[in-house]
C-alpha cells in the first residue's frame, strides 16, 4: 500500500512538472494537492501502524498535514496576498509539528540553539548579498527562516539517539535537510530576479523528498520513544 501511494505521488509530481512546462497553471492545484494528500495517506497508515510511537507520530502526521494546506494556499495565491500568508502559516506549522516530533526523541539542548543560529545566519547572509525584491514581507521570511532552523537542528541533534532505531532517523535528518534545501531554492524563486523556471522544478523535488522521508519514517518498525 505504501509502494503505491509513492508511485502516484511520483506521477504527480512529474505531471505538475510537465503541466507547467506546457503553460497550463491551472491544473497545479489539482497535481500539488494530490501528491501531499498521497504523503497524507501515507503518514496516515503509518501512524495507525506505530502504536508505540503516538505521541512522535502523531506530530509528523500533523506536519503533513499542514504541509497539505500549505500547498494549496500558494497554488491559489496569484500575487503574494493573503493566501501566500496563510500558505506561509501552514508550511511553518508543518515545521514546528516536527520539530515536536523531534524533540520527543530528542530533548532540547543549548547546541540545537547554536546550530539553528548558525543555520540562520547563513540563509540572512544569502538573502542580505543576494538580489532579491521581497515586496514587503522580509519579515514574515526571517520568522519563517528562523522557524525551520530550528526544525533542521532538531532533526540534526537526532543522530545522538538513533542506536536501535537508525533507519528512522536516518529518514528524519534526510527529510529535514531536504526541506532547508527546498526553501532555499524556493526563496531564489519566490524573491529572486532572473531565475529560471528550472528553479521551481528543483524545488518540487526537494520538497516533496522531503515529505517523502517524513512519512517513510512512521512506516519504519523501530523503538518506543
Amino acid at each position: 500500500m505504501y509502494l503505491i501511494m509513492e508511485v502516484l505521488m511520483i506521477i504527480s509530481v512529474g505531471g505538475l512538472i510537465g503541466v507547467m512546462q506546457a503553460g497550463l497553471t491551472e491544473w497545479e492545484i489539482v497535481l500539488k494537492s494530490a501528491a501531499s494528500l498521497f504523503f497524507v495517506l501515507e503518514g496516515f497508515l503509518g501512524y495507525r501502524k506505530a502504536k508505540g510511537n503516538r505521541k512522535v507520530s502523531f506530530y509528523i502526521l500533523f506536519a503533513l498535514i499542514a504541509s497539505l494546506g500549505g500547498d494549496v494556499f500558494l497554488a491559489l495565491d496569484t500575487n503574494k496576498g493573503i493566501l501566500f500568508i496563510l500558505g506561509v502559516v501552514s508550511f511553518a506549522a508543518a515545521h514546528v509539528m516536527f520539530s515536536i516530533a523531534f524533540s520527543k526523541m530528542s530533548k532540547i539542548r543549548k547546541s540545537d540553539f547554536v546550530v539553528a543560529g548558525v543555520i540562520l545566519g547563513v540563509l540572512l547572509v544569502i538573502m542580505s548579498i543576494g538580489t532579491f525584491d521581497f515586496q514587503g514581507l522580509f519579515p514574515v521570511v526571517v520568522a519563517y527562516a528562523a522557524i525551520i532552523s530550528f526544525m533542521v537542528a532538531k532533526a540534526l541533534s537526532l543522530w545522538k539517539c538513533r542506536k536501535g532505531k537508525e533507519r528512522v532517523v536516518g529518514l528524519m535528518i534526510a527529510g529535514g535537510v531536504f526541506f532547508l534545501i527546498s526553501d532555499g531554492i524556493l526563496l531564489f524563486w519566490m524573491f529572486g530576479i532572473g531565475v529560471p523556471r528550472i528553479a521551481q522544478y528543483a524545488n518540487w523535488i526537494m520538497y516533496y523528498l522531503g515529505q517523502l522521508f517524513q512519512a517513510r519514517a512512521l512506516n519504519q518498525n523501530w523503538e518506543e520513544t
